[in-house]
Parts: structure tokens; C-alpha cells; sequence
């Protein structure tokens, strides 16, 4: 269960406890197990559990069956997170009280706990039955409906939970995030920007901060991720967020330091490798996506998402004979899986099967890495036009896509389109400044165009790059004949006769 999700349940569970004060359930001071429930109660009020917890225990020894002790039982065994053990008490203190319906709604939130959804609706549907119009009975029937992923009929729950009782803040969060769920955005963002003025926490800026996100609205959504985080430094969800939004801004550093400071804070778990994965894939840095892919693994094995984008990365990588179990595992489950798709579309290229892999990244041919393949298949078909469209298409879709930029440039060199390719390699070193395979190539089409256009200053900047590249390694500079022949053209001619 996620953390704000169980603190939302401790939150409604106790709204009554502070206005019952267990008034009213002893009333019958001749039973002999009044006192070990006074006793109880009052050790439950001072966080004593265990003390409380031995005192009922003494008092089951007697010979009647009282509803409380089992009903105090139930609230021990929650407070000390024991969900099992306080759904049995909950229910052997129902099935001798059926009347209070207090029971019944404690019982719902503890077979919430424990994942007895269906249970929980009939508990709660009992404690209205016995009571009807109770705001907390609305939110933890909602809560059950959530769990089962009936969201119109949660929805419904917490409206109805929070028209009788307005200040039910748990339940208009809740009733948001429903609306989220149910894309019913601008009546969510009423909700949440109540929320946001009269009630702000962790939990309900970083629901703002998703719907932002779902809204396209990235910059509001990261001051709201950012701010979740001021309330709870170890809201995990808040982490990954940011992490994708920066991703989606194609701040590489920015996101990659969010996921890194999840983890110092030791928020580890399958989602928080997976999205990390995901993200480095998406800069090209696949050896570091599989080590976090693999890491996601270790926490669920059988995750078809994870499987999915560890096949992917495996066959970016030409780690054919590793990708394919893989892919296969997700296909039995997911048929029409698109990761999977992609994948097996990268491998079809990689055999030369190049009409199946047209025919599986065709499927989803907006995304960055399907265009990138589609365009090598058209390559090796010869036909320009639209290897040019998609080569494109992909650098629309990611700006920083290097191994499309890098591919695309040397496609237009092939083809003498020598001006064309150098702005497309001056795009490409903007994202990547220090890229030798690009600053070589941005050297080799700047010298063919420069004797073109023979002037100082072409001569200048094309040697700038090689010295660039010289500075960074100079074993690894392609043309240093080129570099020498342009080098005593500078040397040996005035600006005049170079113009």
C-alpha cells in the first residue's frame, strides 16, 4: 500500500475516535470485563498499545464473549500494524454486535489494509445500513471501490463523503485523485487548488504536480513536485516525477540528480530503477539503463513493464540472444505490447529483415526511436525521400537524439549535401559539445565546404574544430592531413587573396 494511501486510512480512522471518546459502550457496568475495557481504553488513549494488549488478552480468559474486548482487540492489533489479527477481532466483535457500526467501518479499513477489498464494501455497506449518511463510511467505502479500480463508483463514494462533511479534506483529495483517474481534469483542479490553500501537505501538491504534468503543464508541475518535496523530503513519487520532467525537457542533469537523491535517501523500490532506466535509455546511455533495469528486476521479476524496456535496452545494445527471452515473456501476457514492438522491430532491422521491421515500427512511427530505425530500413532500401522524412521526424521528436543526428549527417554526406549536414552536426554539438564523432564529422564537412567558400574565417572555425578535438584526444582526430592542408592555406595566402 503507498504511503499516503495508509495515511489517508489512519486519518479518516480516527476522526470519530476523538468525539466518541468511548462514550456510550460500557454502559452494562456488570459485565466482568467493564474494568480490563476501561483499563484498555485508557492505556489505547496514552499509545500504550502493548500494555492495552495485555490486559484484553486477560480479559478473554472470561467466560462470556464481550464485543468490546474484541473491539479493543481490533484497535490494538491496528495500531500495531498486526492488520491480520485486527481483522479477526473486528469481525468476531461484529458478529456479537452487529448494531455498532463504528465495528463495521473499523473492520473496512482494516480488510483494506490486508487487500480483502470486496470485504471491506460489504463492511461498509453494513455500517451504512446501520447508520446511514456518515462521511468516514462514504470514504472508506470510496477507498475499497479505489482499490478494486472502480473509480467511477469511488468517485461517487467520496462526493457523497464529502457532502456530509465538508471539511472531509481526505475525502475531496481522494474524490480528486478519482477525477484524475477518470480525466475529468479542470473539476480535479478545482479541487486540488482548495486543497493547496486551505490544507496543503505532501500528498496533495504532488497530485497537483501530476495533473500538471498530465495537463502539459511542465513548469507548474515541477514548482508543485518541488514543493511536495519541501513538506515530505522522502516523497518518492515526487522524486520520480521530477525525474521525467526533466527528462521531458531534456535536462539530462537535472533529471538524473532526482533519481540520484532518492536513492541516497534510501526510497528504493522496481519503480524508481524502471523510470530511471527509462530516462537513460532515452539519453542513449544503455549500459547505465540496463544496470538500472536489471536493479528494477531484482524487486519484480515478473513486471512485464520492466521485462519490456530490459528487452528494448538489450536490443539497442545488439544483445539479440538476451532481448528475445525477454520480449517473449511480455508477448505471452501483452500481445500488443508497443515497447515490445519496438523492440522486436530494432532486432528485425539488426537480421536485414527489413520489411518486418517497417511493419513493427510503423505501429507508433511519432516516437523519436521508431522514426531513427525507419529511416536506416528506408536507407538500406534506397529510397531518399523518406529516409530524409524520418531521420526528421526523429530529431523533431527528440532534439537531442545524437545517434539520429549522428546517422542523419553521414546519410547527407553520403549524398554530397554537405551544408545540409553541417546544420545538422551544429544542432547535434549544441547537445552534445564535446562529441568527437561529431565534432569530426562537423570538421570533415566544413573542410569540404570551406574550399568551397575559401575565406579566413571558414578556415578558422573548421580548424577550431580540430583542435577541439585535439584537446580531448588527439589520437582520436580523423583528418589530420586535412588539419595541415588548411593549416599552411592560412599560413601562406592574405585575407585578400583568400577572398
Amino acid at each position: 500500500m503507498s504511503d499516503w494511501v495508509k495515511n489517508i486510512i489512519d486519518k479518516v480512522k480516527s476522526l470519530n475516535s476523538s468525539v466518541d471518546k468511548y462514550k456510550q459502550e460500557t454502559v452494562i457496568q456488570s459485565l466482568p470485563s467493564y474494568t480490563y475495557v476501561n483499563r484498555a481504553k485508557l492505556l489505547i488513549e496514552q499509545n500504550k498499545y502493548n500494555e492495552a494488549l495485555d490486559i484484553l488478552l486477560k480479559a478473554l480468559e472470561l467466560p462470556q464473549k464481550d464485543a468490546l474486548v474484541y473491539k479493543y482487540l481490533g484497535t490494538v492489533y491496528e495500531r500495531l500494524g498486526d492488520f491480520e489479527k485486527s481483522v479477526e477481532n473486528y469481525q468476531i466483535s461484529a458478529d456479537l454486535n452487529p448494531q455498532d457500526r463504528h465495528i463495521w467501518q473499523r473492520l473496512g479499513f482494516s480488510l483494506i489494509s490486508v487487500g480483502k477489498f470486496e470485504n471491506a464494501v460489504k463492511s461498509f455497506e453494513n455500517a451504512n445500513k446501520i447508520q446511514s449518511n456518515n462521511s468516514d463510511t462514504y470514504t472508506g467505502w470510496g477507498m475499497a471501490l479505489m482499490k478494486q479500480k472502480k473509480y467511477a463508483q469511488a468517485h461517487d463514494k467520496f462526493i457523497e463523503a464529502a457532502k456530509h462533511n465538508k471539511y472531509n479534506f481526505s475525502a475531496v483529495f481522494l474524490c480528486a485523485v478519482m477525477e484524475i483517474k477518470l480525466e475529468m481534469y479542470d473539476k480535479a483542479e478545482m479541487k486540488l487548488t482548495f486543497l493547496a490553500n486551505v490544507c496543503p501537505n505532501a500528498n496533495n501538491t504532488y497530485e497537483f504536480a501530476r495533473l500538471k504534468y498530465l495537463k502539459n503543464d511542465y513548469e507548474s508541475a515541477i514548482h508543485y513536485a518541488q514543493k511536495s518535496l519541501d513538506f515530505n523530503s522522502k516523497m518518492l513519487p515526487s522524486y520520480i516525477l521530477l525525474g521525467q520532467l526533466y527528462a521531458i525537457k531534456y535536462d539530462k542533469e537535472s533529471s538524473l540528480k532526482c533519481f540520484v537523491q532518492a536513492q541516497e535517501k534510501e526510497l528504493t523500490n522496481a519503480t524508481l530503477y524502471l523510470e530511471w532506466g527509462k530516462v537513460l535509455e532515452k539519453f542513449e546511455d544503455y549500459e547505465g539503463a540496463k544496470f538500472k533495469l536489471l536493479k528494477a528486476l531484482e524487486y519484480e521479476p515478473e513486471n512485464s513493464e520492466i521485462l519490456a524496456y530490459l528487452g528494448l535496452c538489450c536490443a539497442s545494445r545488439h544483445e539479440i540472444e538476451e532481448a528475445q527471452p525477454l520480449l517473449e515473456k511480455v508477448l505471452e501476457k501483452e500481445p500488443e505490447n508497443k515497447i515490445v514492438k519496438q523492440a522486436l522491430g530494432i532486432i528485425a532491422y539488426e537480421k536485414d529483415d527489413i520489411e518486418k521491421s517497417i511493419e513493427l515500427l510503423r505501429v507508433e512511427d511519432e516516437d523519436a526511436v521508431n522514426s531513427y530505425y525507419l529511416a536506416k530500413c528506408y536507407e538500406k532500401l534506397k529510397n531518399d525521400t523518406k529516409v530524409k522524412d524520418y531521420y526528421e521526424n526523429a530529431i523533431l521528436h527528440n532534439p537531442k537524439y545524437i545517434a539520429a543526428f549522428t546517422d542523419y549527417s553521414k546519410y547527407l554526406i553520403s549524398q554530397n549535401d554537405y551544408a545540409e549536414a553541417q546544420r545538422k552536426l551544429r544542432k547535434a554539438i549544441k547537445a552534445d559539445e564535446n562529441n568527437l564523432t561529431l565534432l569530426n564529422l562537423m570538421f570533415y564537412v566544413s573542410y569540404i565546404l570551406v574550399k568551397e567558400n575559401l575565406c579566413e574565417y571558414n578556415v578558422k572555425e573548421t580548424l577550431s574544430f580540430a583542435e577541439k578535438i585535439e584537446n580531448i584526444n588527439k589520437d582520436l582526430f580523423e583528418y589530420p592531413e586535412q588539419k595541415a592542408e588548411l593549416t599552411a592555406i592560412l599560413q601562406n595566402s592574405s585575407e585578400r587573396d583568400l577572398n
